[in-house]
Parts: C-alpha cells; sequence; structure tokens
C-alpha cells in the first residue's frame, strides 16, 4: 500500500494522504527496488514541512448587509458537491482513528497541540517526533557542477538521485532518480520540449491561475490575466505529445470560468483530445478532520479539484468522483499523486511488464518539485529540491523494524 495513504474505501473514492510523506515517496523509484530496498532505505529523506493545522482559519464571510446583498445562492451543482464532500468525511471518521496527518519534520520544534498524545491505531502512523536540527542534512559530496539555470534541461539517468549544484545557487539540489526537469519560462522551452521530449502517458498541470494572492506572492515571475494563461496553456504542444488512452490532468481553481476553460467548448481538453473521465476533489482539514474553512463558504473554498481527462474515452461518459482529503502543509505545496496515478489511471498498463519496470512516461508542468521517473517543467521545478528543503534520518541498521512515518 502508497505509505502516504492513511485511508481509503474500498474502491478508492475517499482517501486520507499525507502531503508531506507523497512528496518524500515520490522521490524514489519504488519499482527498481527489493522489498529489503524499500523498508531499510539508508537513510530516509524527509522533507521539511509546516506545522499541520490544528484549528480552522477564522471566518471570512460577508458580514455587512451590503456584502451579503452581493452574494449570489449557491447552485444546486454546488450544493450537491457539498454535500458529496460531507459525506466523504464522515466516512473517514468511521473509519479511521487517530490525527488526519503524519508526523512532520518542522524547522522549529513542534507545538504539543499539534501532535496529541492519544496512541494511532495503525502501525503505520507511528515513528518519533523529528525536528530539522535533529537530522543530518549534509550532503555536498558528489556535487555536479551545472553552469547554467534558466533555460536548462537536465535527465538523471541512474537509479540513484544525483546532487547538483547550479552556479549562483545558495543550495545543492537533489534530482530523483531516472528524473528529467526542463527549468525556465514554459514558452521559452517549448522549442526544448518539441526536440527533446517523448510522447506521455501521463500529463499533469497546475496552472498558475489568475487571483490577486498568487500576485501578492509572487509564486511565478509572470502574473498571467485570462487571456495570457488560455493562450499559455494552448500554446503547449500536447495534443502532439499525448499517447493513445494517455492521460491529462489540470488542477483547477473553484472560479467556473477557469472550469469552463478546461471544459467548454473548444477548451483545452476539447484541443489536446481528452476526455474527462474522472474528478478528484482535494479537501484540506486540519490535523483532526475538520475542514479549513466550512465548506459553505462563500469567498473561500477548503478544496481544490482536479480534472483528469483520457484520449480515446468515449464523449459523455460518467464522470467518477474520488475525494482525497489530506492536511494541507507549505503554502502551493500539493499532494503528490505520482503512486494514484499508477494505481488507479494505469491499472491496465501496468499490467504490462515493461510498464510494471517503471516505464511508463509522466510529465508534470508547472511543477514545484521533481519526481522520480517523471519529467518536470516550469520555473519552480527546483523549488523543494534544494537540500535545505530536505534532512535525513539517522541511518537505521538493518535489523532493525522500521515503522512508517
Amino acid at each position: 500500500m502508497d505509505p502516504s495513504i492513511l485511508y481509503q474505501n474500498a474502491d478508492s473514492t475517499v482517501l486520507l494522504i499525507d502531503i508531506p510523506r507523497s512528496i518524500e515517496a515520490a522521490q524514489i523509484q519504488i519499482q527498481t527496488q527489493t522489498k529489503a530496498q524499500r523498508l531499510y532505505a539508508q537513510p530516509r529523506r524527509r522533507l521539511i514541512s509546516s506545522n499541520p493545522l490544528a484549528q480552522p482559519y477564522p471566518s471570512v464571510e460577508p458580514k455587512s448587509a451590503r456584502a451579503k446583498a452581493n452574494v449570489s445562492a449557491p447552485s444546486l451543482k454546488e450544493l450537491l458537491l457539498r454535500k458529496h464532500l460531507e459525506f466523504s468525511l464522515e466516512e473517514v471518521r468511521a473509519g479511521y482513528e487517530g490525527d488526519w496527518c503524519l508526523l512532520r519534520v518542522v524547522d522549529e520544534l513542534p507545538l504539543g497541540e499539534f501532535f496529541p498524545s492519544k496512541k494511532l491505531k495503525r502501525d503505520e502512523g507511528l515513528c518519533e517526533t523529528l525536528n530539522a536540527r535533529d537530522v543530518d542534512s549534509s550532503h555536498a559530496q558528489n556535487c555536479l557542477e551545472v553552469l547554467e539555470s534558466e533555460g536548462l534541461l537536465y535527465t538523471n539517468p541512474r537509479s540513484d538521485p544525483v546532487s547538483i549544484c547550479i552556479s549562483g545557487g545558495d543550495s545543492p539540489i537533489w534530482i530523483p532518480p531516472n528524473a528529467t526537469f526542463m527549468l525556465g519560462e514554459i514558452f521559452d522551452m517549448v522549442e526544448t520540449f518539441v526536440a527533446s521530449a517523448p510522447s506521455f502517458d501521463i500529463v499533469v498541470l497546475d496552472p498558475p491561475w489568475p487571483n490577486r494572492s498568487a500576485r501578492r506572492k509572487k509564486d511565478y515571475s509572470i502574473s498571467y490575466g485570462n487571456t495570457d494563461i488560455r493562450h499559455l496553456l494552448s500554446g503547449i504542444p500536447l495534443y502532439d505529445y499525448l499517447n493513445d488512452k494517455g492521460i491529462i490532468a489540470v488542477w483547477i481553481t473553484n472560479k467556473e470560468v477557469f472550469r469552463g476553460m478546461v471544459l467548454g467548448l473548444q477548451g483545452l481538453f476539447e484541443t489536446w483530445d481528452v476526455v474527462l473521465v474522472e474528478e478528484w476533489i482535494w479537501v484540506k482539514t486540519t490535523i483532526n478532520g475538520e475542514p479549513i474553512c466550512a465548506l459553505d463558504s462563500t469567498w473561500r473554498k477548503p478544496y481544490e479539484v482536479l480534472l483528469v481527462g483520457r484520449r480515446g474515452a468515449m464523449v459523455g461518459c460518467d464522470v467518477k468522483r474520488r475525494v482525497i482529503i489530506g492536511v494541507p502543509d507549505l503554502h502551493s505545496r500539493k499532494p503528490n499523486l505520482k503512486s494514484m496515478f499508477e494505481r488507479l489511471m494505469l491499472k491496465d498498463m501496468v499490467l504490462d511488464e515493461e510498464i510494471g519496470k517503471g516505464k511508463y512516461e509522466a510529465l508534470e508542468i508547472f511543477a514545484r518539485n521533481s519526481t522520480a521517473g517523471w519529467w518536470s517543467w516550469g520555473t519552480e521545478v527546483l523549488k523543494f529540491q534544494k537540500e535545505e528543503c530536505w534532512v535525513d534520518e539517522q541511518q537505521r541498521s538493518i535489523d532493525t523494524p522500521e515503522k512508517s512515518f
């Protein structure tokens, strides 16, 4: 079972995921490891995270009569979604006991309220609490010097991670096994992509949709308007680089205009020749399983949506909905869904011997970290690969049973 999955129902339509662990697990190429190597990897790298939320965020609902008058009533579609999410949360509460995330490595000692003393019912949830200062993070050795930064295409062909140093950078960067990254603006790297990329079985996009918060935080070097982002996304030549029965998955915000940009007439899915087959909803909760804000919140929703399309699917087919519940981590850090795609969307292909060995091709666009065996593309592909973002557990003896965290 995926070590980042804390709970799932029988048909994998409701899952509880640990976000830091999902990223950690995606740093290794599990298909190429023996069982002993998976259990006793030396050492295990841990992602530095934020403390998990103990309480929901304060309400930002409109309070004045004038503000309330400007709020439209929720649509039937929104009401049905809200009820579906309520049922999903109740299903996890009924089937799972314990904190809704695993223990985390943080920059400062975790506060007691974030890590209650009650014992988890899952052995996988038991481990020591680690602090970033208490574990070894020395990895300067075997560092490959890379002179370029922007416009860089790099592949790690090895079955082990490698460390690279980009000229002018302040921290070594760790690249997972068999991973490729393209560092640079999307428009600037299209020719490199066309010249170098294979055809893909999975493409995941997390576009920088226009919003005031993103412009303030400056997550990407360019602030896009609606027309700009449509032009940017349609300019990525995915039509020619997606295999038959290939998957394209796009994260969207809760603005209907962006959903229409992907699914509407002459939308991106139509441009890329894929049909919506599944909708994955990431619900953000506290450590105790409360949504980070009310499901019926007007201005702030506690969830994001991943639209999953498949090439060759029948137009108008039933759309399967999955609810992925997780305690959020640092801003912009989403769960890594590599193992879920492999298990749920590539299950027919995984029966093939070559795919079972990790021979499928996958690409993440606007990525913020690198994933073992995948391509990653964007200006922030190395954001969470820096040495300063990771620490190592102390080396364990192979005679000592290791518990998941």
